[in-house]
């Protein structure tokens, strides 16, 4: 994929005379050249594993344009209060499944089973989203919509390397940082929201469930490794 599309700009511009052969430097950078002209537009360095300046990886060894920083940041935004959103209410199910026992004889499953069950599927398809296949249209699509929605736990998919500006510091190395960082804060946020609900019922509705932060946060850290880890150990490692 990123070699396609280059066969003319190659023959026209690889040069045919052996003068450039007497200058040792100017060899080199003409071969440099050369390789980096075998790339399609937005890759560069060896085996165009690279994206040029103004590209991001969404997927392993797929470049794309970056979008406006504000076009991100705003998709991240909303995606994350989506998977927020979600993780509250497998902690909700998961806390009212534990004070209840199951009705004896029931068939019925637990709620935060069948919701533990929908996030291994998605999990799957953004696995699927994640590879270098071009999927046809009909599946493309959907897939594409999925990563988007689950980026905070796939970040590749929004490109968030596009936000980060030059610094000393290797880009694998601080969009792995970034992508560690993440998990953490919405645990946090989970935490206080839970906190922040919890509160409210007490005062407006009298109820005697307090707050007890150790159970709430090993719950909480569970539904986010459930959540998180499949997509940290294939985006990091």
């Amino acid at each position: 994929m990123a070699c396609q599309g280059n066969r003319t700009m190659l023959l026209d511009e690889w040069p045919a005379s052996t003068a450039m052969v007497s200058n040792c430097s100017s060899y080199i950078t003409n071969v440099s050249a050369y390789a980096n002209m075998q790339c399609t537009e937005g890759y560069h360095g060896v085996l165009c594993g690279l994206c040029n300046a103004g590209y991001g990886e969404s997927k392993p060894f797929v470049c794309r344009r970056c979008l406006p920083a504000a076009t991100i940041i705003g998709l991240y935004a909303v995606s994350a209060l989506a998977v927020l959103a979600f993780m509250l209410l497998i902690c909700h199910f998961n806390m009212a499944d534990s004070n209840k026992a199951a009705a004896a004889g029931s068939d019925q499953p637990p709620a935060s089973d069948v919701l533990k069950q929908l996030v291994l599927y998605m999990q799957y398809m953004l696995i699927l989203a994640s590879m270098g296949v071009p999927w046809p249209d009909t599946l493309s699509g959907p897939l594409n919509v999925l990563a988007a929605a689950w980026s905070p736990a796939s970040p590749q998919t929004l490109t968030v390397e596009c936000l980060f500006s030059a610094g000393p510091m290797p880009m694998p190395i601080r969009k792995t940082i970034f992508y560690l960082c993440v998990p953490v804060l919405l645990l946090v946020v989970l935490l206080l929201v839970q906190g922040g609900i919890a509160h409210c019922k007490a005062y407006c509705c009298k109820s005697s469930h307090g707050f007890n932060l150790l159970d709430r946060l090993l719950g909480s850290a569970m539904t986010v490794v459930f959540v998180f880890i499949p997509s940290l150990v294939r985006t990091t490692f």
